[in-house]
């Protein structure tokens, strides 16, 4: 094989051959891939606030100056020494060969091979294109036709793909005039990502108070429209149907030249507005003077895009175990690397600045809005976050304090989850434990508003732009299915009016549509533009038999009973309790939790041993820092090959704080994790112990097990 590569290699290219071959290849395999994949999901630019000349610049450098650059280079080694020329030319060219190869294996059957085999296949077809460039005049002949590849690739991003809108959009913006607010309240309106009603509810559908105190609160004064739905599955389709009344077209993008008609236009020639938009641009700056999507500095800005290319590129040609390893791409629209962390809990790659959307401290930003709110003083107000919580990753408690955690979650299955049902209701918990922190961020909201004075007079909207799935078996997490309704479309919607004293639960079937009517009636407005839905304060709201959500798999109708969000939030209930995220045990074992290990009546140890992961963490511990060790993680060794799952209780400092069971089990070891509540531990050191529980009922005990 050697001599044949040797031989093939004696033949010689002309210098543009050489710079043709690198260019195209590059193109293929490289540029067009990106280019074609970021031009269709325009929505990754729109989070960042690109501008356009940013897209341009991207563009220009993968598809025309990274290609003529090693090609270039090449040609200078080559003008150096000949023959390393020739071997470094034979090297990227069977590189870039190889990884376009991969990404076509990637779309056969071949996919399911193991990656081992996609990788020698892939660098195979790679080194065999290399040679027909050096030995085929006619492949070669192919290959200069080829070199028109970066204009093309160029010309259809900028001008043929969705991302073309943002480049060439208008930024002429009629505002609006004449329009009279008859009641010009106050106005606060949150949106929360990703959050479904169920983590709220009973399987009665009856709110948690004692583990959700804050939306409690809301809702003694507010109408709380518990069979309320979203029309979208995904955010940059849902927000405008919130601020615009009306459904959202697939080929519009978020932004203000798209939908001109929204809520902040609306209000923009009567209302002072604060707005923070997370993943959209529907407020022009006629009406958010102070942007509601600030922009980063050139270099910080050309930091994260760079490195988000580079995580892109990866999930473009990694086979699925390598894909695995990498940052995720499917929990934000930009910044990925900072949704990873690794063994040290430090971020992946953080751009150190806040920004709404893409900033890895997801708390700052409502931290920020709280800060600002304050009473009307010229005219009334209009205050707008989307926030981007509880949305994956999850990885807040409900103080607002972060775990040490690794990424993926035991459980997930690319973008869905496995059929382990135990370590998808852990994953389920740490969902549950962010929705906590969203009660906290709802306590802060009313706590600042009443501290201004404004809580009673103010409009105050509370609401979910869509759910999301946290089940066994499921392909993807958020994608709207007749079985999957009761997670994705049933969102939380609290409407306080302005002097609103009394709550009151209305179940209605209401819709994300009705929203921004809602808002219209109550601020005594008469709308300039028709909309889908209907005011909910009307007396003649329309009876609705059916509702549809819009979603990847396309529009999915149901019923308005609201049934099924009660089936999965019973089935919460049996796994979890009442008692909130920290009841979850395996069956059977939650009369464990909070005994006092002294009390306990040990057998024998059994024959394991357990190690922690960094177990130095509860040496010296503070119990108000940032980050806390409350995920416990390790493995259980044992003498003999285990005969199944086992289940491990855990304590801190003397007392039984959770029970897990263990997963990943192979004939002598076997992996665990639990999340504790923060409130366990103790400033300083902090004991663990761990228990092997067996038997059920009145005949289960416990074993300790030594930590090595």
């Amino acid at each position: 094989m050697g001599r044949v590569v040797i031989a093939v290699m004696r033949q010689r290219l002309t210098r543009p051959e050489v710079a043709i071959s690198i260019v195209v290849l590059f193109v293929f395999a490289v540029a067009q891939p990106l280019l074609g994949l970021l031009g269709r999901n325009a929505e990754f630019f729109l989070a960042r606030a690109s501008p356009a000349l940013d897209l341009v610049l991207m563009a220009l450098i993968l598809a025309l100056v990274v290609p003529l650059a090693i090609g270039l280079v090449l040609l200078g080694i080559r003008e150096l020494h000949e023959p390393t020329g020739r071997v470094i030319h034979w090297v990227v060219s069977s590189l870039l060969a190889a990884m376009l190869s991969i990404q076509v294996i990637k779309r056969t059957p071949l996919r399911t091979s193991d990656d081992s085999i996609q990788i020698a296949l892939a660098i195979v077809l790679g080194t065999i294109i290399t040679a027909a460039i050096y030995r085929s005049q006619g492949f070669r002949s192919v290959m200069k036709i080829g070199a028109i590849a970066p204009v093309l690739a160029l010309g259809l991003f900028v001008f043929f793909s969705p991302a073309s809108q943002l480049i060439f959009r208008s930024a002429s913006i009629s505002e609006p005039t004449g329009i009279t607010v008859g009641n010009p309240a106050p106005v606060v309106f949150v949106i929360f990502d990703e959050m479904p009603l169920l983590s709220l509810i009973d399987g009665e559908g009856n709110l948690e108070d004692e583990v959700y105190p804050n939306f409690a609160r809301l809702a003694a004064d507010a109408t709380w429209y518990r069979n309320a739905v979203t029309v979208q599955q995904q955010s940059v389709e849902s927000i405008p149907v919130i601020l615009t009344g009306n459904d959202a077209p697939s080929d519009r993008l978020p932004m203000a030249s798209d939908y001109p008609g929204n809520l902040f236009t609306l209000l923009s020639d009567n209302y002072e507005i604060r707005a923070v938009e997370a993943v959209t641009e529907l407020c022009p700056e006629f009406a958010c003077e102070n942007r509601s999507r600030p922009q980063l500095p050139f270099g910080q800005r050309w930091r994260s895009l760079i490195s988000d290319l580079a995580i892109v590129y990866g999930h473009l040609i990694a086979p699925s175990g390598i894909r695995a390893g990498l940052p995720p791409i499917d929990q934000s629209w930009s910044n990925f690397g900072a949704g990873a962390s690794d063994a040290d809990g430090e971020d992946f790659d953080v751009i150190a600045r806040f920004n709404a959307a893409v900033d890895a401290d997801r708390r700052i930003p409502y931290q920020e809005f709280i800060d600002n709110l304050a009473p009307p003083v010229d005219e009334p107000t209009l205050d707008f976050i989307h926030v981007m919580v509880p949305h994956i990753p999850w990885q807040y408690v409900s103080t607002g304090q972060r775990f040490f955690s690794t990424s993926p979650i035991p459980g997930s299955a690319t973008t869905g989850w496995g059929g382990d049902e135990w370590l998808v209701n852990q994953a389920q918990q740490r969902m549950l434990l962010q929705v906590q922190y969203v009660d906290t961020l709802v306590g802060r909201l009313i706590d600042r508003l009443k501290e201004i004075g404004t809580y009673d007079d103010a409009l105050i909207v509370v609401a979910a732009d869509h759910g999301v799935i946290v089940r066994p078996d499921i392909v993807h997490r958020r994608v709207a299915l007749e079985d999957t309704v009761g997670e994705i479309a049933a969102i939380p919607l609290f409407v306080k009016l302005p002097n609103q004293q009394d709550g009151t639960v209305d179940d209605y079937r209401a819709e994300t549509l009705d929203i921004l009517p809602t808002l219209i009636d109550a601020l005594g407005i008469a709308s300039p533009w028709e909309t889908q839905g209907s005011s909910l304060l009307a007396a003649d709201r329309p009876v609705r038999t059916e509702s549809q959500i819009t979603g990847a798999e396309g529009v999915v109708t149901f019923g308005t009973d609201g049934s099924e969000k009660l089936v999965i939030a019973a089935r919460k209930i049996e796994a979890f309790g009442t008692d909130g995220p920290f009841g979850l045990t395996p069956p059977g074992r939650r009369d464990l939790l909070g005994l006092s290990v002294d009390e306990l009546q040990l057998e024998t140890p059994p024959d394991i041993e357990a190690t922690l992961e960094r177990p130095e963490r509860y040496l010296s511990v503070d119990p108000s820092a940032d980050r806390l060790p409350l995920l416990v993680s390790g493995k259980l060794v044992a003498g003999a090959p285990f005969p199944g799952e086992s289940v491990v209780a855990i304590g801190i400092n003397g007392n039984i704080v959770a029970v897990t069971r263990t997963y990943d089990t192979t004939a002598r070891t076997s992996s665990f994790y639990a999340m504790i509540p923060p409130e366990t531990l103790v400033e300083g050191t902090n004991e663990v112990s761990l228990f092997l529980v067996e038997g059920m009922d009145e005949a289960q005990t416990l074993r300790r097990i030594p930590i090595s």
